[in-house]
């Protein structure tokens, strides 16, 4: 079981609280981990990367990323399109992201899907946490995966 990260997870780190130039060894940290096997993304979120210093970071580290496994994207799809409670606009929108290919590869490969959204299970808009929930995919946010794993970033101290 491995964690993939969503797009959002990526962006928001680079965009709030672990930017390239404040935080290297976050990104670091996301390489070493995906080479224990720890953590990894797909070509579909790549491709979300529009981020100019993102879409760098990603062609540079392209070992970080996996061909999508589209296997189960239609139990993803047919799940999302059959949820009444979600607009149509919702369903696609979110049909046309990486987010189903995403779950889809959680589901098909056992991964934990990682990402800043929160569950919303009364909201009109399809959101991971909550299509994960319905097809019984684990989904948690960074900050539970940077505590499962361990991670530390030590400052070291410049004389």
């Amino acid at each position: 079981m491995a964690y993939i990260f969503d797009t959002n997870t990526l962006l928001e780190a680079k965009n709030r609280y672990y930017a390239f130039d404040v935080c290297p060894a976050f990104w670091d940290w996301l390489l070493l981990e995906r080479q224990r096997g720890n953590v990894l993304s797909i070509e579909a979120v790549k491709g979300e990367l529009e981020d100019p210093d993102a879409e760098a970071w990603a062609l540079a580290n392209p070992s970080f990323f996996e061909p999508n496994d589209l296997t189960r994207l239609a139990d993803v799809s047919d799940w999302v399109i059959a949820e009444t409670r979600f607009a149509q606009a919702s369903r696609n929108s979110f049909l046309a992201k990486a987010d189903p290919i995403v779950i889809a590869h959680a589901l098909q490969n056992g991964h934990t899907v990682v990402t800043q959204e929160k569950p919303e299970p009364n909201t009109k808009k399809a959101k991971i946490p909550d299509v994960c929930l319905a097809l019984g995919v684990s989904c948690k946010d960074q900050f539970k995966i940077l505590n499962e794993l361990k991670a530390r970033f030590i400052l070291e101290v410049q004389p």
